[in-house]
């Protein structure tokens, strides 16, 4: 069934207004510059990050719970969707998969980066604060912990 924007809505039993216990993504970068990136980040705050797309960096944080909230709010505008429409892809481009555990359950949203998607690509800007968020935070001078 289409949601607001045009996207698809998962079913109701993924639970999106239950907090996940942990919100993370893995992804790759294009096929010319190859790498992964990976972030976690769970209720508490804790998380790590690593890339080795342009640059290899890693770090862990806590951000606390307040941490948390803001990456989910950032992200919460694509918890309740299934897939990212999409009308033809270059396919050499990077691909990647956001990920909400809550217990045993994972729901994931993939993202193709070499989509050529039908509206304003929020979803990718909105992925986008909260990787940078996560990477400050992680790389952060005196974050380990």
């Amino acid at each position: 069934m289409a949601g607001t924007n045009g996207f698809q809505e998962t079913s109701r039993d993924s639970s999106p207004a239950v907090t996940p216990e942990r919100i993370s993504y893995v992804g790759t970068g294009n096929g010319w510059s190859g790498g992964r990136t990976e972030w976690s980040i769970d209720r508490s705050g804790r998380g790590s990050y690593r890339t080795t797309v342009r640059i290899e960096a890693e770090g862990q944080f806590n951000a606390g719970p307040e941490g948390f909230a803001r990456i989910r709010a950032i992200l919460q505008p694509l918890e309740a969707l299934r897939e990212l429409p999409c009308e033809g892809a270059v396919t050499d481009q990077g691909t990647g998969a956001l990920s909400w555990q809550r217990g045993d359950r994972t729901s994931s949203l993939r993202f193709d980066f070499g989509c050529n998607f039908r509206q304003p690509d929020a979803a990718r800007t909105w992925l986008g604060r909260a990787s940078d968020m996560v990477r400050e935070w992680a790389l952060a001078k005196g974050s380990r912990g």
